[in-house]
């Protein structure tokens, strides 16, 4: 009989429990979509400053999820500057935030268009930063998973003709010129 009741009470704790952390987690969610929300509308408004603004509010405290993450390095990277050490600081801080983005995508493995999106936006970030080894690693990691990724190819001729591997180089492009000849992929 004692046995009986343990099992219930312990039940009637778990349930209560499991209640309490099903409640917060429909409240973060809800906070968290929220978030994401006002960052899409940033970006849709064209309100730069307040881009950087909210993604710094949002992220820096508080680690919301990989896609609020994602978003904002990305619309980063695409923040005009005039000073140069502004625009590096932006692309530092956008390849933060890409980084954290793609090692949460990568280790769901269920957003796999996403992580190739980072691994791409990551390069971009490194070549803004001047860092053309990282540039051509994430390239690489991309068409490692899918090698019809035009922008990929092209980037990474891009990557080889800064280095002075013309050979490399020319087979990039051709690779990127026959993709794109059969597909309207993006331009970067």
């Amino acid at each position: 009989m004692m046995r009986k009741k343990f099992i219930i009470l312990f039940f009637l704790l778990f349930a209560t429990w499991e209640g309490a952390s099903i409640f917060s987690q429909s409240f973060d969610l809800k906070t968290e979509k929220e978030n994401i929300g006002a960052i899409e509308n940033a970006i849709e408004t064209g309100d730069n400053p307040a881009l950087v603004k909210i993604c710094d509010t949002f992220l820096d405290p508080h680690k919301i999820n990989a896609y609020a993450y994602f978003i904002c390095g990305k619309f980063l990277l695409f923040v005009p500057e005039q000073d140069a050490q502004k625009a590096r600081a932006n692309a530092k801080k956008a390849y933060n935030r890409l980084k954290i983005a793609s090692d949460d995508f990568a280790k769901t493995s269920k957003q796999v268009f996403y992580t190739l999106d980072a691994w791409q936006y990551l390069g971009l970030a490194a070549m803004l930063m001047g860092d053309f080894d990282r540039a051509e690693t994430h390239f690489k990691q991309v068409l490692s998973r899918d090698n019809r990724t035009a922008a990929a190819w092209y980037n990474l001729g891009i990557i080889y003709e800064y280095k002075g591997l013309e050979v490399e180089a020319m087979r990039a492009f051709d690779r990127y010129l026959r993709l794109k000849g059969s597909s309207e992929d993006l331009d970067y």
